[in-house]
Parts: structure tokens; sequence; C-alpha cells
């Protein structure tokens, strides 16, 4: 009866201890827009990038996003401000070049490919670092019950 108790008790704690290894998945949260969060917290590109570093494959799909990304706000930017001088013009009661907004309109619409782009490679690089925690922060671990030398018992490998 002893052995069983102490049979039992090893095995709730070394399912307990098992249970507890917490894995550092990020989670894509699909809202407005794509929202990467991990425990709850949201994550920006640079905090994905320093995250995905240590998987190989991770950080060169996120140094593509990155990239992708950088593009997308300079191109946004300039042509937010190209739009929006005008606009402010016509508020201001001046005489507005809209030629200047129709050019800045063309230069934001060159951002969406890159905007989508890296939206694209940041998802990619987040499975791959997601799959690679799976296959290294859980041990294999195989719990056998059956007849031993001594009777009946059980063998845990790792």
């Amino acid at each position: 009866m002893k052995r069983v108790i102490i049979i039992a008790v090893a095995l709730i704690a070394c399912f307990n201890l098992y249970s507890q290894n917490q894995t550092d998945s990020i989670q894509v949260v699909k809202k407005l827009g794509t929202v990467f969060q991990q425990n709850g917290k949201t994550l920006n590109i640079a905090q994905i990038e320093s995250i995905t570093s240590v998987n190989p494959q991770a950080a060169k799909e996120m140094k593509i996003a990155k990239s992708n990304y950088t593009f997308s706000t300079i191109f946004g930017g300039i042509g937010g401000g190209l739009i929006g001088y005008p606009i402010g013009t016509a508020i201001g009661g001046g005489e507005p070049n809209w030629t200047l907004a129709g050019i800045g309109a063309g230069i934001a619409l060159l951002s969406i490919p890159f905007s989508i782009g890296s939206a694209k490679h940041t998802k990619n690089a987040v499975q791959i670092y997601n799959k690679g925690l799976q296959h290294s922060s859980l041990p294999n671990m195989e719990v056998r019950f059956g007849s031993t030398q001594n009777g009946v018992g059980v063998r845990i490998t790792f």
C-alpha cells in the first residue's frame, strides 16, 4: 500500500512539474487588423523581432517583415503628408493644390502592398518561432504501467 501511495505522489508531482512548463508562444489575434500577443501583452514589430531572434529561420522572416514595415511607414507618411497639406490649405482658406493631394494618394497606395507583405512575413516568422518552441520546450515523457520483475509497477522514461 505504501508503494502505491509513493508512486501516486511521485506521478502527481511529476505531472505538476511538467504542466508548469510555460511556452512563450506568440498568438496572432484578428481584430481591426492583425495583432500579435504574448502572455496577454500586445507586441510591436521591434519586440517580435527581438523575441524571434533566437530562431534563425524566424529571424530571417522578421528581417524581411521589418524592411516591408519600414517602406510601408515611409510611403504612408509621405503620402499622408502630401494629402494633408492641400486639405489644411483648403481649411485655412487658401487655394489648395489638388494635384499634390492626388500624388500623395498614389504614394499612400504604394504603402499597402508593403504593409500586407510585412504582416504576411511576420505571421510566418511567428509560426516558425512557435513550431520551434513546441519541439524544444516539452521533453518526451512516456509512462507505462505493467508488470515488472518485482510485481506491478510504473515505468517513466524521459
